[in-house]
């Protein structure tokens, strides 16, 4: 993701001034060489404070882990460097009602220091604000059904270790309903809807349900086939009633993929009028970087603290290089 970023980064007139990689191996490699562009003259290091402290950077685009107490660390590193971040941690998308006491942490950091910290990606655009103006032409909402479903063998192998992939059923049913089971995105997702619409949540169930295929199936990250019964990635289904009606939920499938599938997102609104939002063939992986990219004027721009999302503008297509989006003042 972040080697896509770097593209994304460099072809919209961005500086990329430092290089941040946990593994020794790629330290002193060059990020534009790693990218597949020209060198950069910018290499990369292990050392995240060395780093921070030298180049001292306006923007840090995180892509490291998706969950607020994996990367809280890291967050408060480039705060207290004075650096902006804007992540693709899938729990800082909103995570007021998941990791309440680190956001407002990160949130009263942020503030004394004077910089934004925002989660974004995918969601973003897909699951808040495609949504939101969906929602914008009701009179009346009953409930509000979504459901997405993206290639987990495109993400490497942290992600498919972490949707299960390749476990049995019995090895799935046990580390899928242990107590320290992190949040779902799901939870995430409905609550920035409910934000984004003045609506208060008032309860929230999740299950868990495997995927599983009755024929061996190829992993190319895995770089092995995974026979048949074996568990190929789950789907998370969160259901959050709000005390003023609507009922919100949200089914996310990450699994293997096979031949012929792609990701989809599709919303549909029980009210008054029905209402429906498919996007087909989704590119989550693309989307997800740039979406990041485009983001990066608006968390400059935006007030500092822990800024959610659904408190930013609609995305906008950024046809300039993206310092022309920047509010005065606000780069050195």
């Amino acid at each position: 993701m972040g080697l896509l970023a770097t593209r994304l980064l460099a072809e919209k007139g961005v500086h990329v001034v430092g290089g941040i990689a946990r593994s020794e191996a790629k330290r002193g490699v060059d990020l534009g060489t790693m990218a597949g562009l020209d060198p950069m003259g910018v290499p990369v290091d292990t050392d995240a404070a060395r780093v921070l402290a030298s180049v001292r950077p306006d923007v840090v685009m995180l892509a490291t882990a998706s969950f607020m107490p994996e990367i809280y660390d890291q967050l408060a590193l480039c705060i207290d460097a004075g650096a902006n971040v804007l992540t693709i941690s899938e729990e800082t998308f909103y995570p007021w009602n998941t990791s309440p006491a680190l956001a407002a942490q990160i949130d009263r950091l942020a503030k004394a220091h004077g910089v934004t910290v925002t989660g974004g990606g995918h969601q973003d655009s897909f699951w808040i604000h495609q949504v939101s103006a969906l929602m914008g032409a009701a009179h009346r909402i009953d409930s509000v059904h979504g459901s997405a479903t993206w290639n987990a063998d495109e993400y490497g192998t942290d992600v498919v270790a972490s949707k299960h992939v390749g476990e049995t059923l019995e090895e799935f049913e046990r580390s899928s309903t242990r107590d320290d089971a992190p949040p779902t995105y799901g939870r995430n997702v409905l609550g920035a809807l409910a934000q984004a619409s003045s609506l208060t949540p008032v309860t929230w169930e999740s299950t868990v349900r495997p995927v599983i295929v009755d024929h061996d199936r190829p992993s190319q990250v895995l770089g092995r086939t995974l026979a048949a019964g074996a568990v190929i990635g789950y789907a998370d289904v969160d259901t959050m009633t709000t005390a003023e009606g609507p009922v919100f939920t949200f089914e996310m499938a990450g699994y293997v993929f096979g031949e012929g599938e792609s990701d989809k997102n599709e919303w549909s609104i029980s009210g008054e009028p029905d209402l429906y939002l498919h996007n087909g063939v989704v590119p989550s992986y693309t989307t997800t970087c740039t979406q990041w990219v485009n983001r990066v004027p608006d968390v400059i721009n935006a007030r500092p603290g822990l800024v959610t999302v659904d408190e930013m503008p609609p995305l906008a297509y950024r046809a300039l290089p993206l310092h022309r989006y920047v509010h005065d003042g606000k780069l050195d």
